[in-house]
Order: C-alpha cells, then sequence, then structure tokens
C-alpha cells in the first residue's frame, strides 16, 4: 500500500499509475454544437472524426462525452488515445477537429459563434443618437451633405 499526503490529505487507497506500464496517452479535444442539433448525430460523426484519424489507437476506442450546456450550445469532449505522445498532441487534436468539421458542414451542422442580446436604455445620449441617425437621408449622408 502507498500512502500519498497532499496538503493535509491522507491517501490510503490504492494509486494506479496508468502510464507507467503503457505509452497510451489520453488526449481531449473539446466541441461546442448548436442547441438545435440531433445530439445522437453529432456524437456519431464526433466519433467518425476520432477513428480517421491515423494516429487514434481503436483500442482503447474514443469516447464521446456530454460535458456541460455552454452558452452558444452543448459542450462535448471527445477522448482519444495515442501512443506516440513524443509526435505531439496539438496535431492529433487539430486532425480530429479538421475531419469534424468536414463532417459536420456535409451532414448541416453549423459550428455556433457567439450570439448576444443588446438592451438599449433610454437615456439622453440614446435619444441623440438617434435623432442623428434619423437625420441621414438613405444615401448616408447628411441633411447639411456631410459625410
Amino acid at each position: 500500500m502507498i500512502r500519498i499526503s497532499v496538503a493535509c490529505l491522507l491517501m490510503v487507497n490504492q494509486v494506479e499509475n496508468w502510464s507507467y506500464s503503457s505509452r497510451n496517452v489520453r488526449i481531449q479535444v473539446h466541441v461546442v454544437i448548436p442547441y438545435a442539433c440531433d445530439i445522437e448525430q453529432a456524437e456519431q460523426l464526433m466519433l467518425q472524426s476520432a477513428r480517421s484519424v491515423t494516429r487514434v489507437l481503436a483500442a482503447p476506442p474514443p469516447t464521446v462525452w456530454l460535458d456541460s450546456f455552454a452558452d452558444n450550445g452543448v459542450a462535448f469532449v471527445i477522448h482519444c488515445w495515442i501512443t506516440d505522445p513524443e509526435e505531439g498532441i496539438g496535431n492529433v487534436r487539430s486532425d480530429v477537429l479538421k475531419t469534424l468539421w468536414r463532417l459536420m458542414r456535409e451532414n448541416g451542422i453549423k459550428v455556433p459563434f457567439p450570439q448576444r442580446d443588446l438592451n438599449l436604455r433610454d437615456t439622453e445620449v440614446m435619444r441623440e443618437l438617434i435623432d442623428a441617425v434619423r437625420g441621414r437621408d438613405e444615401s448616408g449622408r447628411s441633411d447639411s451633405g456631410d459625410r
């Protein structure tokens, strides 16, 4: 049994070092899809994109977890394993995302973008701005002809 003391915390359970006996490294790829999407279809596309990358291992297989309901859509995490981290991790993540981008476009799923509602208060400055805009004709020129 291994005892580890971490900042006043004593662990007395067995600790298993997963990377000691294996070179496998898990990569997490974060993805957000629009709320209007079919999440089962999106999940299948995420798995397909991870499986298509040559450095991603077939066993253990890639998995997809729904992570959270984010501001702009539903957040997922794609988990995939590689055995050669010395060749880079970011390039594998990039390959998964580029493939997913293509698959999403082919299947009519749009990548969400931030959307914000703008609430304008009725203030004197706002009324002056509205009056100034109304003072312009349709060509974009003000009543005095200035641009």
